[in-house]
């Protein structure tokens, strides 16, 4: 089975895009229900207020399986926590003492490459990045 078959794999890849992330309240929905049936409920709109708010604008956008066939052509992987290669160890301190309650692991890494993600990890110094720069960001 592709990923391009997989309902697992769509559901994660239409989540990865129907908001801004962190999104607290649709991580919990993926853990309370998996993710088909979160990705289902969001299309639906039958999610609580706060996340159908931040959901609205691209709740009916579903670009998951043209996503993922490019990220085959292009030799990638979508890496969810059900993945053999998740870096838990990279991203326990997300859950760590004091954790900031906004803040939390991705929900899905896109990832190319021959290297595994989890072994990549042990050696990474910072995964960072930003979709709306600040002037400063752009600068340095």
């Amino acid at each position: 089975m592709t990923a391009v078959d997989d309902p697992a794999a769509l559901a994660w890849a239409y989540l990865s895009r129907v908001v801004e992330p962190p999104c607290p309240q649709l991580a919990a929905l993926v853990q309370s229900v998996g993710p088909v049936e979160a990705a289902e409920r969001v299309r639906r709109g039958l999610v609580n207020d706060e996340l159908a708010r931040q959901t609205e604008a691209r709740r009916g956008i579903d670009r998951a399986a043209e996503d993922l066939e490019l990220l085959t052509q292009r030799g990638g992987r979508l890496i969810t926590p059900d993945s053999d290669e998740w870096p838990l160890l990279a991203f326990a301190a997300f859950t760590g003492i004091g954790a900031k309650p906004r803040v939390g692991p991705p929900l899905v890494l896109w990832a190319q490459g021959p290297v595994r993600l989890d072994d990549a990890a042990q050696r990474a110094a910072a995964v960072v990045g930003t979709r709306a720069a600040t002037a400063y960001g752009e600068h340095v």
